[in-house]
């Protein structure tokens, strides 16, 4: 009896004790909130690096530019007025200019300078007498330094092209000399252009302006560079100082036709075309913005 007694005792005791412990040794784990479908699907295709914000560039309306250009003076561009001439054709210029850029136009600075030295031989003016007012002309270290402004209008072509026409006004100094002498060796119309048929008698025939001709024509040199003592029955060799301005300023009319290139947002390239200061030009240069 008493066995059966603590059997039930130990049964009764077993039944309660396991529920409790069965708490204690599983417990519920906490459960995660539900993310939201679109989050999820946001979370997961986003990059893993952000893409760059691009900063639009910072440009000032100044800029500088550097040009190089071949000067020429064909002879056909002064045939209308003269008979016997010569021409320019191995001049160049180098300059600087600045640049206040406008919606539509540039107004442009410029500094210039020019060597101008041409072939040197007769010349004779358009319906002069060529027995008496043919001159052998020499060119001497021709040179200029000028100063113009211009307004340049520009039109975009495309997005790194622009065309671009002006012109402008200026004012330049000349460097060197240019000395005539008459010839009176019986010169015609036919054969004023020869300096080996027409030629002063007191100098000889022309055939090319090196030091020894230089030399000839030294001596036979103005007294006191007197300009009037030159005449076709004694000729003498005189400096021309006939200038608009004198002494020696002479007025600068550009014109201009030419291309901007863009390289990039400070740096562009100019190709430009015209006519300044007594010739054509061809050339070009870079152009730097700030």
């Amino acid at each position: 009896m008493r066995r059966l007694l603590a059997y039930f005792v130990l049964s009764l005791s077993l039944g309660l004790a396991l529920p409790a412990l069965a708490q204690v040794q599983a417990p519920v784990e906490p459960s995660q909130p539900a993310q939201p479908a679109a989050f999820a699907q946001t979370q997961n295709s986003s990059p893993m690096f952000a893409a760059p914000v691009a900063v639009p560039s910072q440009v000032t309306p100044h800029a500088l530019a550097l040009r190089a250009r071949w000067v020429t003076v064909p002879g056909w561009s002064i045939a209308s007025f003269l008979t016997a001439h010569t021409q320019l054709n191995d001049g160049w210029s180098v300059g600087m200019e600045y640049l206040y850029r406008r919606a539509g136009f540039d107004v442009v600075l410029s500094v210039d300078y020019s060597w101008l030295e041409a072939a040197s031989g007769n010349f004779l003016g358009k319906g002069n007498a060529a027995a008496t007012e043919t001159h052998f002309t020499r060119f001497d270290k021709l040179s200029s330094l000028s100063f113009d402004a211009s307004l340049i209008g520009h039109w975009n072509l495309t997005s790194w092209l622009e065309l671009r026409v002006g012109a402008g006004l200026g004012i330049g100094y000349v460097f060197g000399n240019i000395y005539q002498i008459t010839n009176n060796s019986g010169c015609t119309d036919e054969n004023a252009g020869d300096s080996t048929k027409c030629y002063p008698k007191n100098v000889g025939p022309i055939e090319k302006t090196d030091s020894a001709t230089i030399d000839r024509l030294n001596a036979a040199g103005c007294p006191g560079d007197n300009d009037t003592l030159d005449t076709p029955t004694s000729p003498c060799q005189r400096s021309t100082q006939t200038y608009p301005f004198n002494p020696r300023v002479v007025p600068v009319l550009n014109t201009l036709i030419g291309l901007r290139f863009k390289l990039q947002d400070h740096v562009y390239w100019h190709l430009d075309g015209g006519w300044r200061l007594v010739g054509f030009y061809v050339g070009g240069g870079p152009e730097f913005r700030f």
